[in-house]
This record gives C-alpha cells, sequence and structure tokens, in this order.
C-alpha cells in the first residue's frame, strides 16, 4: 500500500497525524523515564538498594541482549520451530504454576475471602448471603465471584468439592493462556524471534510463576487486555465488514469478561480507540468500539438484574454502595494507601451525599498540600504502585498459608529472604521499563516507518494505568493485569525494522 495514500485517507491530514503520534510517544517517554529513574535513585519507600538494583537490571537487559543475538543468529532454526518452543514452554510453565500454586495455598481473607468464599457459598447453598453486606458496599468485585462461581459450578458438575485446587488450576491456565496471547502478539510484530523474546521476559519476572493460587482480580484479568489488543491487530486487517463484525464481537466479548473482573481493563479499550482514530477509517473505529460498548452495557444490566432479582437487595445496596470518588479521596492522602478511617468518613453521609462529599474532602486535600505537596504524593504513588516487582503477591499469599514451604522465605514480606528475592523481581521489572524507553525513543528519533509509528496501543494501554494509578487508591497490585502489556512494549524494542537493538540498528549502520 502507498504510504502517504494510507495516511491521506484516515480524514486526518499526514503532518498532523504524525505530530499527533510524535506528542503521545514523548509523554509515554517521560513518564516511564520518571518511573524508571525515580525507582533506580529515589526510592523513599522500598528502601531498595540503588548498587544492587541496578546490578539486576543491567543483569536482565544483558541477558535479553545475549538472547536477542543467539536468536537472531539462527533465525531459520527459530522460525522453523517456533511452535515446538512454543508449546513446550506452555506445558513447563504450566506445570510450574500448578507446582507452585499447590505448595503455597492459603486461607483467603478480606476481599479475596469475599470473592471466592461468596463463589463457594453459592455453589454449595445456592446463595452468598454471608457476603451480601460486603457487596452491597463493594459492588465492583460481583463480577469475579460470579466468574469463579461458574467455574466451580461447573466442576462440582464432576463430583470436585476442593474449590481452592480448582481455583488454582483456572488460574494457572489463564496466565498460560495469557502468556500464548503475548507470544502470539510479539510474533505478529516482531517475528519468531520476538514471540522466543517475550518468553524469556515472561521466566525473568519470576512472580508470574507464583501467581496460581492469589486468583484474585489482579491476575483473573490479566489475560484480558493483551487479548482485546491481539484481536485488534486481527481486526485492522480484515477486508470485510462481515470478517470485521466476527472480530469486533469477538473483541467486545474479551472487553466484556475482563471488565467484569476487573473494571480498568477497560483502558485497553481507550488505547486502542484513539490507536484507531490514528490510523483507521472512523467507520472501522466506531464498529468495534460500539460493540464493545454496547455488550459491556448488556452483559452488565444482565448480570445485576440477576443478581439483585435474586439475592441483593438493590435498595440495601444503593444505601451501603461505596461511591467510586471515594478511592480518588484516599488516594490524596499518606502515599494514596487503604486507609479505614475515609471509610469511617465516608460511610458517615447518606448515600445521596457521598460523592459531593469525597469529592469536597479530596479538593480540600488537593488545596492544603499545593503544588509542591501534590508533586511529591504522585511521585510517592509511582514509587507503591510501579517500584515493587514482586507485585505485592504476599497481600494474598501471607494469609494463613495451609503449609510452610521454602519458597515462604523468599516471597512473604517476614520471610528472611524476601529483600533478595524483591531486589531481583524489582531489578528484573526496571529492565523491561528499559526496553519499553527504548522502543519508544526509537520511534521518536529513529527512522520509524508507519508501521512503526501506528503500534501505539501498547505504549498508550501502559500509560493509562500509570494515569489512573495517580489518581485512585496505592497498591503495587493494581498494576499487574497491565504488565503482559509491558512485556509487549518490550519486546517492541528488539524491532525487526528500525530498532537500535534488532535488524534496523544493523541497516542504519550500513546506511
Amino acid at each position: 500500500m502507498n504510504s502517504k495514500r494510507h495516511w491521506k485517507g484516515m480524514g486526518i491530514d499526514m503532518k498532523v497525524r504524525k505530530t499527533i503520534y510524535r506528542a503521545l510517544y514523548g509523554i509515554f517517554i517521560f513518564a516511564f523515564a520518571l518511573v524508571l529513574g525515580k525507582v533506580l535513585f529515589g526510592d523513599a519507600v522500598h528502601g531498595h538498594n540503588t548498587i544492587t538494583l541496578l546490578f539486576y537490571t543491567l543483569l536482565g537487559a544483558g541477558v535479553m541482549f545475549l538472547a536477542r543475538h543467539l536468536l537472531a543468529k539462527y533465525q531459520p532454526l527459530v522460525e522453523r520451530y517456533d511452535r515446538a518452543i512454543l508449546i513446550a514452554f506452555l506445558v513447563l510453565y504450566g506445570i510450574l504454576l500448578l507446582v507452585n500454586g499447590f505448595a503455597l495455598r492459603f486461607t483467603p481473607a478480606f476481599d479475596m475471602d469475599a470473592v471466592y468464599g461468596g463463589a463457594v457459598q453459592w455453589v454449595r447453598e445456592g446463595s452468598f448471603s454471608n457476603y451480601y453486606e460486603y457487596y452491597g458496599y463493594f459492588p465492583n468485585n460481583l463480577g469475579a465471584m460470579t466468574v469463579l462461581h461458574a467455574v466451580f459450578s461447573l466442576a462440582s458438575l464432576f463430583g470436585i468439592s476442593d474449590f481452592f485446587a480448582v481455583g488454582i488450576l483456572f488460574n494457572s491456565l489463564l496466565i498460560v493462556a495469557t502468556v500464548l496471547v503475548v507470544f502470539l502478539i510479539c510474533k505478529k510484530l516482531r517475528g519468531s524471534v520476538g514471540g522466543v523474546l517475550s518468553l524469556l521476559f515472561f521466566l525473568l519476572c519470576v512472580p508470574f510463576s507464583f501467581m496460581g493460587a492469589a486468583f484474585y482480580t489482579d491476575s483473573l484479568s490479566l489475560l484480558f487486555p493483551v487479548l482485546f489488543y491481539y484481536l485488534y491487530l486481527h481486526y485492522k486487517e480484515q477486508e470485510t465488514w462481515k470478517m470485521r463484525l466476527v472480530y469486533a464481537a469477538a473483541m467486545a466479548a474479551a472487553l466484556t469478561l475482563g471488565m467484569m473482573i476487573k473494571f480498568t481493563v477497560l483502558i485497553v479499550l481507550v488505547a486502542v480507540l484513539i490507536d484507531g482514530l490514528l490510523c483507521l477509517h472512523w467507520k472501522k473505529v466506531c464498529l468495534f468500539a460500539g460493540c464493545s460498548i454496547i455488550l459491556a452495557v448488556a452483559v452488565f444490566g444482565i448480570r445485576d438484574a440477576v443478581l439483585y432479582h435474586g439475592h441483593l437487595n438493590r435498595e440495601q445496596s444503593r444505601e451501603l454502595k461505596t461511591p467510586y470518588l471515594h478511592w480518588v479521596m484516599m488516594g490524596m492522602q499518606n502515599n494514596g494507601y487503604y486507609n479505614p478511617e475515609d471509610y469511617e468518613y465516608t460511610r458517615s453521609f447518606s448515600s445521596e451525599e457521598r460523592s459531593e462529599a469525597c469529592l469536597r474532602k479530596a479538593k480540600e486535600r488537593v488545596r492544603d498540600m499545593g503544588i509542591g505537596g501534590l508533586t511529591e504524593l504522585f511521585m510517592n504513588k509511582i514509587l507503591v504502585c510501579f517500584g515493587d516487582g514482586t507485585y505485592a503477591l504476599s497481600d494474598f499469599l501471607d494469609d494463613s498459608p495451609d503449609k510452610e514451604s521454602w519458597l515462604h522465605k523468599y516471597i512473604l514480606y517476614e520471610g528472611e529472604k524476601y529483600s533478595s528475592y524483591q531486589h531481583f523481581a524489582t531489578g528484573m521489572l526496571l529492565m523491561v521499563y528499559f526496553f519499553m524507553l527504548a522502543g519508544a525513543v526509537d520511534c521518536l528519533v529513529g527512522r520509524a516507518d508507519d508501521g512503526e509509528w501506528e503500534i501505539l496501543a501498547p505504549r498508550l494501554a501502559c500509560l493509562g494505568i500509570l494515569s489512573f494509578l495517580m489518581l485512585w487508591e496505592t497498591s503495587g497490585r493494581y498494576f499487574t493485569n497491565f504488565v503482559p502489556m509491558m512485556l509487549v512494549c518490550g519486546v517492541l524494542a528488539f524491532g525487526k525494522g528500525s530498532g537500535y537493538f534488532g535488524d534496523g540498528a544493523k541497516q542504519k549502520r550500513e546506511k
């Protein structure tokens, strides 16, 4: 396709479009350079040792560079056997997830208890009455419980009653599916070598291998942002409206299920929507966006009708419901951490007054902090949300473990080896940030062609979760379901056509 004709057909002048691309890439680079620099050199929250972090970051980068060199050297073999490599990896990784998952079994507490315990009670007794009050306060978790209820109900048909084991198996399958989809995305964008590099990224980001037993919303929604993007890549290639409708429907299904489990999955729709407006005809954008919105509204409406008709009392739930602005308000104090006093404040108002009261308190806190205090708060929230490579899994895994395992010495907050594990895991996360930045910088200042500019959605999705968490309650877990998208951005640094670390680098030197 003629490049200029392709650009002109989108309805926006080519120069304007490239200016928009440059601006978005520039914002992405600024934001994640700030994250990388702050975590590496200014982390007053976790107390990381900078030298140790830098060592692990460089070690991880070195492993990736070496792997890229070897894979490129034997590229014909990699392309010939990439499917066998993938299948072997998925099988072995799935076994590792299950072994670690059963070794790390625990008794769920707090929010995970409501999601897991509610699903179990619903299967066994036909209702989740012990958790009605909880879901009055936090209806956002109804989707995750509903999904687990469906999975556990299916297992019960076969006489299986160990639902925690079923949860481990289901969560492990979702994680393996996530690895598969990331591989397929990277292969599509960077060839077989890119796909295999994505597998290495998952190996180096070791907390994924310990995630099987922590089947809460963070991991249960892991698959859906990358699945939505993978379907979008295929959607862009379709020549007929019939096939576009098929892929638009699949995108809508992935988005809806993901949003039911964790609402932040919506961010990927926004990222893809912006991407589409820059490189597709507006009618094509309206098709997938319209399908996604319509299906999500319909499914959420049906779910609520069923749950509030057969279980929850709608009026009582309306009186208990915590408004979304509560988490924004809570995010404006004490580095944005969970604060029980804020819950007391919110619940001291009637349901009609809560949102306004939370907004008023949030404005008051911002005014009291001033520009300097607000900047300091945001910097500390960056550290909490994006400066812990363990993804704060110990929030779950330290809740009454069933039996002591050698793994607990490393992955629990109180474990004697936790600091070593946390430094390694965070070093690998910083390595991912480094490659994310390298790929974006290459697009901004390198000889990127139109196709390279258009690989924007993964970067926008990562920028979206960062922006969201600057306003929301702070936690080292809340970005977990976007880490696979970050791995995609990391692989993009190893460009097959323009990257400094790929074939493009050689082409530039020759020119």
